[in-house]
């Protein structure tokens, strides 16, 4: 018992605050990381913590969903069940300018910062992008323009740009053919 009155337990679940982690991704983070915060609390709690993390202001800063083009509503309270298994993006740009380059040509499109390399890739190879022939198109990959290294395809592209830029270009490359050798 402590001084006032209550009886304290070591490792007392009822007594510790529950958590609920979430997987962000966001402006200034290099990959995906775990943010815990207080359950009840809303979804601007997200923002808030991603914030801290990749070192900028929250004003402007909002919280997506991967590959959702939509902002979420930062007064919704996070339930657990709905933020499981989801990677969730905070960044202050709110539209990325992306521009893919492929055999002298550039095509841009908008997206938001939570997209993933791969949704890019897929409208870059496809019938609204360079349109490559289906047999070849798994082999392709985006890099950054002007660099060779292939990026993650589960990256989100807000990874690779910081406010106030909101323009990001990658150049459309053949990787590795599935036999392994290397065009």
């Amino acid at each position: 018992m402590n001084g006032n009155g209550v009886v304290e337990r070591s490792g007392d679940t009822e007594s510790k605050m529950s958590e609920i982690e979430v997987m962000v991704e966001g402006e200034g983070l290099a990959e995906v990381d775990i943010i815990r915060i207080p359950a009840g609390s809303v979804t601007g709690a997200i923002v808030a913590a991603v914030a801290v993390r990749g070192g900028f202001p929250v004003d402007g800063a909002a919280l997506f969903i991967e590959d959702c083009e939509d902002s979420v509503d930062l007064t919704i309270v996070v339930v657990e069940e709905d933020v499981a298994g989801k990677v969730h993006h905070v960044h202050r740009a709110h539209k990325i300018e992306v521009g893919v380059f492929y055999q002298g040509r550039k095509l841009t499109r908008r997206f938001a910062p939570s997209v993933r390399v791969q949704r890019v890739l897929d409208w870059a190879v496809g019938t609204d992008g360079f349109r490559i022939d289906p047999p070849i198109a798994p082999e392709m990959e985006l890099a950054l323009h002007g660099q060779t290294t292939a990026l993650p395809k589960n990256a989100h592209i807000g990874r690779y740009i910081r406010h106030p830029h909101c323009e990001l270009d990658f150049d459309l490359i053949r990787g590795i053919v599935p036999n392994g050798a290397s065009l």
